[in-house]
């Protein structure tokens, strides 16, 4: 994923603490042990980077495959929580899709149904290249 590459890139240039990338047996296994499928962007994505550390300028934070199988301790039909932004203010969720790939939803823990805010990973990471702020904190383009 030409995007993430480009990020983690930026990433690293900031010293912002970022972590091993996992093996696709781990990103299957523990996508298996929440009750989901790892799909071919899920396993790409974890494994280039195995999440941060700590947030990046954006308040937006990737978690670990640990953490994703801690903070998913039941199964949802609206995807596995994966990342945060400002400290869990609000998460992001990983669905599989019918085409091999995962959209990725917000979920604001309003009461209201996640919203699509990329039908795949690779979309995710695009637009979040372009305009980060305007994906993960979609008020403050009010």
């Amino acid at each position: 994923m030409k995007y993430l590459d480009d990020l983690i890139d930026g990433w690293h240039a900031v010293s912002l603490r970022l972590l091993p990338a996992a093996s696709e047996v781990e990103v299957r296994k523990v996508f298996r042990a929440v009750g989901a499928e790892a799909t071919t962007d899920v396993i790409a994505l974890f494994t280039s980077i195995g999440g941060m550390g700590e947030m990046d300028k954006e308040f937006w934070r990737l978690w670990t495959l640990d953490e994703i199988r801690s903070e998913n301790t039941e199964h949802s039909a609206n995807g596995v929580l994966f990342s945060d932004y400002l400290i869990a203010s609000w998460c992001f969720r990983l669905k599989a899709t019918s085409d091999g790939t995962s959209a990725v939803l917000v979920d604001y823990f309003d009461g209201s149904d996640p919203v699509v805010v990329a039908n795949t990973v690779g979309e995710f990471f695009r637009l979040y290249s372009t305009d980060a702020t305007g994906l993960v904190d979609p008020a403050s383009l009010d």
